[in-house]
């Protein structure tokens, strides 16, 4: 049992680095095509993976930044998560689970997807009000991070119980 879980680890870890780097080539390409726009209007309509936002530079460049700089914001933020995830995996000691820093790490991913979803939550509110009050397509981010941030949350306190136990019955013996 302990070999598989080893292995689902690794895998999780190998997992975590492909997802880290591919979020890092997606807002990469988004700023570069951002810059690229500034002087070119056509490139506003596929900034990355069919994101069009022509509506927006076409009516307000000033709009139009904003709504690049939340995507940019966004992917960055998921980016860091991706890489904290990476740290929690690689500092993740099977025969000790319950220690400081794995607590530690799980606690700062739960805040840092808590900040991700009120980010999510500005822009989804900002796009709606544009995309309403000038009829634009409305693309939204996923804004279903605070359940999963309190779920994370609710973990690393478990493991931070754990260490407690643990440290208690090392004063035992």
């Amino acid at each position: 049992m302990k070999s598989k879980t080893k292995q689902l680890l690794k895998i999780m870890h190998v997992l975590s680095w492909i997802v880290f780097i591919g979020l890092l080539i997606k807002t990469g390409t988004i700023i570069i095509t951002y810059l690229i726009s500034i002087g070119n209007p056509e490139a506003s309509k596929n900034l990355f993976g069919g994101l069009n936002l022509s509506e927006y530079y076409n009516y307000s460049f000033k709009q139009y930044t904003f709504i690049v700089s939340y995507k940019v914001l966004l992917f960055a933020a998921e980016a860091h998560i991706a890489y904290l995830v990476i740290q929690l995996l690689s500092k993740l000691n099977l025969e000790q689970p319950f220690n400081a820093k794995v607590q530690g790490l799980m606690q700062k991913i739960s805040y840092n997807v808590f900040y991700l979803w009120i980010l999510a939550t500005i822009h989804n509110t900002h796009v709606q009000f544009l995309g309403k009050k000038y009829r634009f397509t409305i693309d939204l981010f996923s804004s279903d991070f605070i359940f999963l941030a309190g779920i994370i949350f609710i973990f690393a306190q478990i493991v931070k119980r754990g260490i407690e136990i643990q440290s208690e019955n090392e004063l035992t013996i």
